[in-house]
């Protein structure tokens, strides 16, 4: 693994480019052997137990709102934002994707590999939620010595596509969408994503069961916002990193404690996935949370904190200030 270089900025939000979308301030940086510069922050005692957040597709930090500030206070918290987003550069370090071989899965647990590595961090518990199930996955099989516990939330192990709403048939829908988004000019899917912040997108949330009937409108806003400052063409080469991820094939050999908690109304990762995961890895428990959607740490924070306290309070996590 390549030695990362930390540094800070001449001043918090003042990296070009940023996109916004943030529960603190970036006011660090590690900057990869490629050039990509990965920002994050770092809130809690010097000496306690390390958590690291993997987000969700395209996310920023609000899934976290809830769950980040209360960790902190007695845990070394460290928020991060994945090559492409928020304030991290495109990979290589240039304000454009530079090609999707550069936003595979693997390449996104590089980035919080990096900055583990920065902070002198080993057996942090690594908190994924929906692609940063995957993320959080891959970490632990590249760098296993980071990785000490596990909570996975909301999250499919493999391609999400082949499991939405307990069917296949978004696997065979998606290659002919990405071939359509990467061949469409720069504009056109912008102003696609600038629909999520339209009036209409949180209750067409609802009706996919994406977003639940409890989840806060204000935990989602940064999100929509910053999707519509993302560059489409790192959206589809991170979504096609989505459908092209399978552990299956090395699940069985994960060695650390793990927690899976899904929603039983959430159409994007049916508990029948969580069942999956839980039956392969050994040392997993499942927990389903009644009336959870896609958004689950918006929605229910109180159910996920237990379990990334209690997985935390196992591991030996050693980190720096």
């Amino acid at each position: 693994m390549p030695g990362p270089r930390a540094a800070a900025p001449p001043h918090p939000l003042a990296w070009p480019g940023d996109r916004g979308g943030h529960l603190w301030a970036k006011d660090r940086e590690v900057v990869l052997d490629d050039g990509t510069r990965v920002r994050y922050a770092v809130r809690g005692p010097g000496d306690a137990p390390v958590v690291v957040g993997a987000a969700g597709f395209l996310c920023p930090d609000n899934f976290w709102r809830d769950l980040a500030p209360p960790l902190s206070i007695d845990h070394r918290v460290v928020i991060l934002n994945y090559r492409g987003t928020g304030a991290s550069t495109e990979a290589g370090g240039g304000a454009t994707p530079p090609a999707a071989s550069a936003y595979t899965i693997p390449h996104l647990a590089e980035d919080v590999a990096a900055v583990l590595d920065a902070e002198g961090a080993r057996r942090a518990t690594v908190l994924g939620h929906s692609m940063g199930v995957q993320v959080a996955l891959a970490l632990w099989r590249a760098r296993p010595e980071l990785v000490g516990a596990l909570v996975l939330v909301a999250g499919t192990y493999a391609s999400p596509f082949r499991t939405m709403y307990g069917r296949a048939t978004a696997a065979h829908l998606f290659p002919l969408l990405s071939m359509f988004g990467a061949a469409a000019p720069r504009e056109v899917t912008r102003r696609l994503l600038r629909a999520i912040e339209l009036p209409l997108a949180m209750p067409v949330g609802r009706v996919l069961r994406a977003v639940g009937a409890t989840t806060p409108l204000a935990g989602m806003t940064t999100y929509r916002a910053h999707m519509t400052r993302m560059d489409p063409r790192t959206a589809i080469w991170t979504a096609r990193a989505m459908h092209g991820f399978d552990p299956t094939p090395w699940l069985h050999r994960i060695d650390v404690p793990t927690s899976v908690l899904v929603g039983n109304a959430d159409g994007w990762c049916p508990v029948s996935v969580g069942e999956a995961l839980v039956a392969a890895v050994p040392d997993a428990q499942l927990e389903v949370v009644d009336g959870a959607s896609h958004t689950l740490p918006l929605e229910f924070p109180e159910v996920v904190l237990p379990h990334v306290r209690r997985l935390a309070a196992t591991t030996r996590t050693t980190g720096t200030a």
